[in-house]
């Protein structure tokens, strides 16, 4: 049997001093969201900025979540990388660490075609000693076409997809393919989160829900309770934040209002 990836997952923001990752900020960030209703993390994600950070960087805030992160709460390490040597290398520390699965994009820079994506993470998941969530972010990488989607379910060790496309009627099909397979739609857009919920989706991997944990995990749970109407008026308080936060250069509108909410300084990479 898969494992379910269910609920709110935090997506951890990289704070920075700097051109140096700030660990006691990020220490900060992770013990903010403990006990707070979430159900996990996920670590060196897209909103954290992981394209700014050495593999030996990454590493290092694996091991500071798994450390700090409180021991009923789950943990999805983001792998994506432009090859799958890199992405082993991150699933390998993810296992020792404890971590539920890892979370990978397709390969990136070059254009490369349905079948060598399908190819690609068939390998991934034939080579990783934990489970494999897949990444659909087209924003930065080619997007993951709906039937090599349902090729890759069938793998024993792929277990669902973040789908960042903010596509309903994508990942409506994407629900209702899968049904009985035993894979977990998750959706990684915040202002879709209830429409995402009503169309069956299971959770979501989601800066607000590192932003504003405690709302997030509130929209949860009137939604699953029934409460539709307290559900939607949390994510319509969502909005005009949102488009506050998309109206910079992401993830930097994301992380200022981070550092409004927690008081935490997060600052920005020099590159």
């Amino acid at each position: 049997m898969k494992k379910q990836i269910k609920g709110p997952y935090a997506v951890l923001m990289t704070p920075f001093a700097g051109d140096v990752v700030d660990k006691k900020s990020f220490i900060k960030q992770i013990e903010r969201i403990n006990g707070t209703g979430v159900s996990g993390y996920v670590v060196n994600g897209s909103t954290a900025e992981f394209i700014q950070l050495t593999i030996d960087e990454q590493i290092e805030l694996i091991d500071l979540v798994a450390m700090y992160k409180d021991e009923d709460m789950g943990l999805i390490v983001s792998a994506c990388t432009g090859n799958y040597v890199d992405t082993i290398t991150l699933a390998e520390h993810a296992k020792i660490v404890g971590a539920d699965a890892i979370l990978v994009c397709p390969p990136y820079y070059f254009k490369y075609s349905a079948k060598e994506r399908e190819e690609y993470f068939f390998k991934v998941a034939d080579l990783s000693p934990v489970p494999v969530i897949l990444y659909n972010v087209p924003f930065f990488t080619q997007e993951l076409e709906v039937d090599v989607i349902y090729n890759l379910f069938k793998h024993h060790n792929i277990i669902g997809i973040k789908d960042s496309s903010a596509n309903m009627k994508r990942i409506m099909h994407l629900i209702s393919k899968s049904k009985g397979d035993e894979v977990s739609i998750l959706t990684g857009t915040d202002d879709i989160l209830t429409a995402a919920l009503f169309a069956g989706c299971s959770g979501s991997f989601t800066a607000f829900a590192a932003i504003f944990p405690e709302k997030v995990a509130t929209l949860y749970k009137e939604f699953n309770a029934g409460n539709y109407d307290k559900a939607k008026q949390i994510q319509e308080e969502f909005m005009s934040l949102l488009r506050e936060a998309d109206s910079e250069t992401f993830p930097v509108g994301y992380k200022h209002l981070l550092e409004r909410a927690s008081g935490i300084p997060f600052g920005n990479k020099e590159i």
